[in-house]
Formats: structure tokens, sequence, C-alpha cells
């Protein structure tokens, strides 16, 4: 064991004290004499009577026994840690056991006292769970709020714009929570209907189900979905996969942009991150209908919504007497609706307006006065260039006074004189409304600020090809709420789309539109004889649904292949206009179909087409295009006016 060289390191300094006899030897350096010869020093025996052996061994075993001590103290620790350690995995074995027994207990009880609106006794509760695991029990929906202090996604306006964008921002993103605000007490739902098809129901209970049946006799509802559909409110913050929630009968009064909150009539805010104002409009009045007292008011009809169909449709059926004031698309829609009425039930329908004929700023003169004789044949006393000077209620009747002198009695009134965009948010928000057109301001986008757009009636946008435009029609809320749910989600999308309108005067006249249609533009009509099929009724049939926005069955990019004639040759253009094959038809002519284009600068930029369906994605290139034709005859072949 001495021999080894490290423990001769050691214990040299230790042998350099007890032997001096080696200092100053020479070949002796630091080396005591024991050491210089092993075979002298490194006995095997006992040491000898001088002890010269008893300091290794000393030193030898202090240091085998201590380490033996310092091994024995570390495995008894150890010993001890581990049997620690095993008693407190127990202790929080057990711990867990009963905390999950109680957690059970109490969701029973939560369970069985939901139905009665009680509260869980805190005593039921395991008074020693953390916080962490007690916000994880079921919280009772009954708690919620009813109305969600925040919304990411917040729809002001429960129209069909606002439905569109809400279906659109669930597309590109399924598990987004949408909020929609409605001042009304139903779900969305379309409009058209209301002065069309409804009207023509021979349901009884039409008032209760809203159902009717289209043109091609399939029956469907006015609401886009079922109730069913929709997620509570209360619900939206909680549900894991998202979903659209409807805020019925409440109104946004005011916005705070910076903090991007809103204020609700009733005083509750709602935070949200991305906005959209789809507020629409609000009916106007006559100011003759506004001086008029308290009598007249309650006997005047500004029809708009559900309500104002289902309260109409009642007054209907007990008063003798009904006046429409206007002589535009929803004014000319109700004249027919309620001249069928009329003759199976005697109920007189009057219909005045200021211009010339129906649709008379829409349409050119000719085809106004046959659309006026139309809907006289169907049992309504027109009443063209009639201006309201006052209303009077007197002996049971309201009485109107036209600025010509003439007088007419009535029971009730129909105001339909157009929209007014409800913009009152503009104030509070700090955006703001074109002074020409009415409406938001927004960009190719529908933008009005970073996180806010707007769409439907109240956007007022600019058209890339038209300039700036507001349009008041279905089709147009379609596709600039499903844009504006598009651009909310991260797109950037202009909105290039030409909206489209229609109208239909009956089962058996119908129109649809596109672009500027407006009877001071000059005009060029080309027409053929109508065939059995050239009917809204048989378009209907067609195309499955008489929502024309959602019947473009002819595809775009089939439309984008057609290939229009043009010149850029003015005086061709001007030609055309005043060529004997594409004149202005005579008055007493039977018009079955046919295309009315709109001329601006010698380019067209608006067409009509009359008895002629599924045809609007040509119409919508040939304005895309912009280009002068030197034949509007041949344009119109496109449109397969002369096929049987």
């Amino acid at each position: 064991m001495l021999r080894c060289r490290s423990l001769q390191r050691l214990l040299v300094p230790a042998l350099r004290a007890r032997c001096p006899s080696s200092r100053n030897r020479p070949g002796t350096v630091g080396q005591c004499q024991h050491l210089r010869s092993p075979s002298r020093s490194l006995s095997t025996g006992l040491p000898g009577k001088d002890g010269s052996h008893l300091v290794y061994y000393i030193i030898v075993g202090g240091a085998v026994t201590g380490a033996g001590l310092y091994i024995w103290k570390t495995l008894n620790g150890d010993k001890e840690r581990y049997n620690d350690r095993l008693s407190a995995l127990a202790t929080k074995t057990k711990e867990q056991l009963k905390s999950e027994e109680s957690q059970k207990q109490v969701e029973k009880e939560t369970v069985v006292h939901e139905g009665s609106k009680e509260e869980v006794p805190a005593e039921t509760q395991a008074p020693s769970q953390p916080q962490s695991e007690t916000s994880s029990l079921p919280e009772d929906p009954s708690s919620r709020p009813e109305i969600p202090s925040n919304a990411p996604f917040l729809l002001i306006g429960g129209g069909t714009a606002a439905f569109a964008a809400a279906r659109s921002i669930r597309a590109r993103d399924p598990g987004a929570r949408v909020l929609i605000i409605s001042e009304e007490d139903d779900p969305p739902y379309m409009r058209p209907p209301l002065s069309k098809e409804l009207w023509f129901s021979e349901d009884p209970n039409i008032v209760e189900t809203l159902r009717f049946k289209q043109w091609n006799g399939k029956e469907r509802s006015i609401y886009f979905q079922p109730p069913s559909f929709y997620v509570s409110a209360r619900d939206l913050p909680f549900v894991e996969n998202g979903g659209i929630a409807v805020l019925n009968n409440k109104k946004v009064v005011y916005m705070d942009v910076r903090e991007n909150k809103v204020k609700l009539d009733d005083g509750s805010q709602i935070s949200y991150e991305k906005c959209l104002i789809a507020t629409g409009g609000s009916p106007r009045s006559l100011p003759a209908i506004e001086r008029a007292g308290e009598e007249v008011q309650q006997r005047t009809t500004l029809f708009r919504r559900v309500r104002d169909f289902i309260a109409l449709e009642k007054i209907t059926k007990e008063v003798k007497s009904v006046t429409i004031i206007g002589g535009g698309f929803l004014g000319s829609e109700l004249a027919c609706a309620l001249g069928r009425r009329a003759r199976l039930t005697g109920l007189e329908v009057i219909q005045m307006f200021p211009e010339t004929g129906n649709m008379g700023k829409v349409l050119p003169e000719y085809l106004s006065n046959w659309t006026t004789d139309k809907i006289r044949r169907e049992g309504v006393n027109v009443m063209p260039e009639a201006v309201v000077k006052s209303v009077v209620f007197q002996d049971g009747k309201l009485t109107i006074k036209l600025k010509d002198g003439r007088t007419v009695e009535t029971d009730h009134l129909i105001a339909a004189v157009g929209l007014e965009p409800n913009v009152e948010l503009a104030k509070s928000a700090g955006l703001e409304v074109d002074s020409d057109f009415g409406g938001f301001r927004v960009n190719a986008e529908l933008q009005a600020r970073s996180n806010i757009w707007v769409a439907g009636d109240a956007a007022c946008f600019y058209d890339i090809k038209l300039g700036r435009r507001r349009v008041e029609h279905h089709d147009h809320a379609v596709v600039s709420g499903r844009l504006a749910g598009e651009n909310m989600t991260g797109a950037t999308k202009p909105y290039w789309h030409q909206s489209m309108f229609w109208s239909d005067l009956g089962p058996d006249v119908g129109y649809e539109a596109i672009g500027l249609v407006d009877s001071s533009l000059p005009t060029v009509g080309v027409f053929a004889k109508a065939t059995a099929k050239d009917t809204p009724k048989s378009a209907t049939e067609e195309s499955g649904t008489g929502i024309r926005s959602e019947s473009e069955t002819e595809a775009e990019a089939s439309a984008s292949e057609i290939n229009v004639p043009f010149s850029v040759s003015a005086t061709a253009a001007s030609a055309a206009a005043t060529s004997s094959s594409a004149k202005a038809p005579q008055q007493g002519e039977e018009y079955g179909k046919g295309i009315v284009f709109y001329l601006r600068d010698k380019v067209v930029v608006g067409i009509v087409l009359w008895n002629i369906f599924n045809r609007m994605p040509i119409a919508r290139k040939i304005i895309k295009d912009g280009e002068e034709h030197d034949d509007l005859n041949e344009v119109a072949k496109l449109f397969n006016i002369h096929e049987d």
C-alpha cells in the first residue's frame, strides 16, 4: 500500500519534520531516510520499538474510518429522504381523490338545482380547492349576462347585408364569433317578398307563417335561416367553435372608435375588434304627412319591415280604400299586388305620383306608359302627375288635396317615396357622409376606417366604372355584405361587382336592370315578340328561386368569353341611337320582351332586360368593357332576344 506514489507525496511533508537528518544530504532532495530505501523502510511486520511505522497506520486508519462514516451517513440520509418522499406522494394521492369526490358531488348538486334556479350552497364545495380548479367547474348559463361585453366581429344592423357579411366571415374563419345587433324583433330576412310574392299567397295564416310560394310554386320562408341556426347572444363568448348571434330589439346609439366600443340604447357597452355598419335606411315620408296631425299619421304606413307587411295585410281586409303615394319600384309593386286583392274583395286601390307614368324615373317614357296601363288593368286607379299638397282627417276619412286642385278621399295611406340612409352614427364615430348621395363614404374596399366597414343601403362607394354611387337593392346588399365580411377577415378586395336589381309586376311581367338606369339619359330599345317562357314565373321555374340575385345561372367566366362587337367611332355610335332598326317603339305597341340600353357619352352605362331573365352576366360585361358600339342591334343579339 505504501508503495503508492500518490500516498507518498501526501506523507512527505509530514515526515520532513521528523527527519532532520535528511536535510542537506546530497542526493536526498526532500526525502527522509525511511523513504530512500524501500526495502529498509517498508516492513511487512509489526512496527519497531521506535514507533517508526505508527504514523502511517494512524493516518491510513483515520482516512478509512472517516470515509466509512461519510458513506454510512449518506446512505442513512438517503433512506430517510426516500421514506419521506413516499409518504408525501401517498398523502397527495389521498387529497386528490378526496378533491375529485368533492368536485363530483358539487357537479351533481349543480345539475339538481339548475332547473329550480337555486344556487348550490357554499358548504357543498371543497373549501380547500384551489382557485384554478374552482374556475373549471361548469358555469350556470342563466348567470351569464344577456349582452356580451365583447364581440370580435360586431355587425350593426340586422338586414341582408349584415347576414351576408356574417356568413362570409364564418366561411373564412370557421371559429369566428359574430354578433349582429338588430332593431327588429325578427332574425335576418329578405325584403323583396314583402311587396311581391307574399301578397299573392292564398294561405290565410300568411302573417304567422311568413312562408310564400314563389312564381314556380315552390314554398320558402322569408327568413334566411331558422332560429336554431343562431347562437344565443349570452352564450356567444363561451361556445367552442364560435357562431352567429343576433341581439334583437337593440339599437347602437354611440360609437367610440378610439376605444373600439359601442353603446346601446339601454346603456350597455360592447367592445369589438372589427365592426360593420349595415344600418340600411328608413322609409321617407312626405312633408304634407309630417305636418298633418296624429290622426293622419296613425292611418299612414311607411312600408319597409315585416311588421309593416303584417299591419298592412290586416288593414287592407278591414278598410274600403287605400292610397299608395309613389310610383317607383316599391309603389308600383304594391299597386299590382293590392290590385289583385281589389278584384277579389272590392278594395279600392289608388296610386298617385308626380311623374307622368309608373317607374317614370327609371324607364323610358314609352315603357313607363305601358307599365301604367298594365297596372290599371290590374284594377288600380293610377293618378300620374299628382303632387300632394296636404292631408287632413275629417268625417272618418283622409282627404288628400293635390296641387292641381284635385281631391281624393281614402281610408289609409301607404307612403312609398324612397329611403333615407341611417347615418346617425356618423357624428359620434367621426365618419364622413356623402353630401350628394347620402350614406357613409367608403373606399373601394368598403372601408370607412381601419377596422370599420359599411355595406348595403348605407354605403356610398366608388364604382370603378360609373363613379361614386349608393344603391338600395337586395343584390347590392348581398354582394357588398359578402365583400365586407371577406375584407374584415383579411382580404383586401375592391368592390368591382356591378349589382343588379329586379322588379316584378306580378307573375307575368318583370324586368332586371344593372348600372345607371335613369330615364333622363338617352336610351336605345330593342324589342321582340315574347314567348310563354318570357315571364318571371317561367324564369323562377328554370332557376329554382325568385330571389334573382341568387339565380344568375350563367357563370361570369362564360360571359367573359363573349366577344361583344364594338367600334370606337363616335359617329357610328351616335347613329345607332337614331337608326330605324333601333328606334324607340311606338306608343300602343306590345312590349313582349326587349332590352333598353342607357347611354352616357355614347357608352352603355345601364341596361334594362324586359322579360329577359338569367342574362345578367352578359349585361355586366358590356358595362364593364365601357366601349362605344356601332350597332346596338348586334349587341342585343348576345341576349338571344330573337330566339323562339
